[in-house]
């Protein structure tokens, strides 16, 4: 009898301790399965969304998070005051123009509250001209920046007449554009030999990014080091001089929502060679622009107050404005925005004065409209801090 209830005994804890199994196992596969239906339904969600997960998280969260910033602008831009001109009065920035060689251009501007202490060599983008950097409000504000840093700039036309976009043959024999450079620097040079001998650096933006990315590993004017806005080094160049540790210190500077072109992948990729082969390089990023009430009166100073409500309540009610007030719309992909903004509506902010303001300031809309989007366009903010980068490496290194 003792011995049969032993057994059942046995049996009973046998039982019990394998339903305990039982349980853990069935609590175990229900996490799973319902960890596997959250991730499915939320990478369904991820496509339904119009602005991807990792579009909206560089948004919110900047790549440098030492940048401070202020509704998206760096606290190193907001605090900047131009000493040189008044960027509130555009046409205060005056500078000179002069051909060499029969046929090259340079504009160009020497710094007046100070000593030049550097030179930069300014290379636009396809469809510009140099004529741009002194007549546009954003190139304006990068010119008087390295103005107030002590650079005198000088900027450059490209030979294509047609497209207006740089050489990009790595040879530097053959480029044509870098040739023109050399032709036009001799000129300047016998006009001011006093700044002969003062550190270069170049800006180049998108085209003019490339061809600098090439000029720089010239032999004969030694270029100290180089901001590529909204651009990228060719693969030939890195395998041909970065690699050979023959290459000057590098900035980037980039748009967040640029991914085919100067994007932030390809531009790390790039960075990691140079860590590699241990040649000082920088990243700034800029974020896109937050549309506010005043924000096309603060960026276009021609441009009203009243109309920049009245621009700004014609984007939100056409549905453009999505998460924080950011641009739902690529303005260069879907041009809607030019039927709603210069075609009245006869809405109540609507006036004569503000009708006629829009179509004064017409031509600034797609150019300040993509910088806004954040994708490719020319857009003041960063260049401050990437110059004054340049400058603390130039004189860390010892002046080499």
């Amino acid at each position: 009898m003792r011995s049969r209830q032993r057994y059942w005994m046995l049996y009973y804890r046998l039982i019990m301790h394998y339903r305990n199994y039982v349980s853990a196992a069935t609590l175990l596969c229900s996490f799973i399965i319902f960890s596997l239906i959250l991730y499915l339904s939320f990478y369904y969600l991820h496509f339904l969304v119009a602005t991807t997960l990792a579009d909206f998280t560089r948004i919110i969260y900047p790549v440098d998070p030492k940048a401070r910033r202020i509704r998206g602008e760096s606290v190193e831009d907001r605090k900047l005051k131009y000493r040189e001109f008044n960027y509130l009065k555009p046409k205060t920035l005056t500078y000179e123009n002069r051909t060499y060689s029969n046929n090259i251009d340079i504009l160009f501007r020497l710094p007046k509250k100070i000593r030049p202490q550097y030179l930069l060599l300014i290379f636009h983008g396809c469809g510009r001209s140099a004529h741009d950097w002194f007549h546009t409000t954003e190139r304006q504000r990068i010119v008087g920046a390295a103005l107030d840093l002590g650079f005198a700039c000088l900027v450059f036309q490209a030979t294509d007449k047609f497209t207006h976009c740089w050489s990009h043959n790595v040879d530097i024999n053959e480029n044509v554009d870098a040739q023109m450079v050399f032709k036009g620097l001799e000129g300047f040079y016998k006009e001011y030999p006093q700044l002969e001998n003062l550190p270069r650096f170049t800006f180049g933006a998108s085209s003019g990014g490339i061809f600098s990315s090439i000029f720089v590993t010239n032999q004969r004017y030694r270029i100290q080091g180089q901001i590529l806005f909204i651009s990228i080094i060719l693969p030939e160049i890195l395998e041909q001089h970065v690699k050979a540790k023959s290459y000057p210190a590098t900035a980037w500077i980039y748009m967040l929502r640029d991914v085919e072109f100067a994007s932030e992948e390809r531009i790390n990729a790039s960075m990691r060679i140079f860590a590699r082969e241990k040649i000082p390089h920088a990243s700034f990023d800029i974020e896109p622009i937050a549309l506010t009430r005043t924000i096309f009166h603060e960026r276009i100073r021609t441009i009203k107050k009243e109309t920049a409500r009245y621009i700004f309540y014609r984007f939100e009610q056409n549905g453009w404005l999505g998460t924080y007030n950011y641009l739902r719309y690529n303005p260069r992909r879907k041009t809607t925005w030019q039927e709603f903004l210069f075609t009245p509506n006869n809405s109540s902010m609507e006036t004569k004065e503000i009708l006629q303001n829009i179509q004064e300031n017409k031509h600034y809309f797609p150019d300040f409209l993509n910088t806004v989007y954040g994708e490719h366009e020319i857009s003041y903010e960063r260049s401050y801090e990437a110059l004054k980068w340049h400058k603390k490496i130039y004189h860390a290194r010892g002046k080499h």
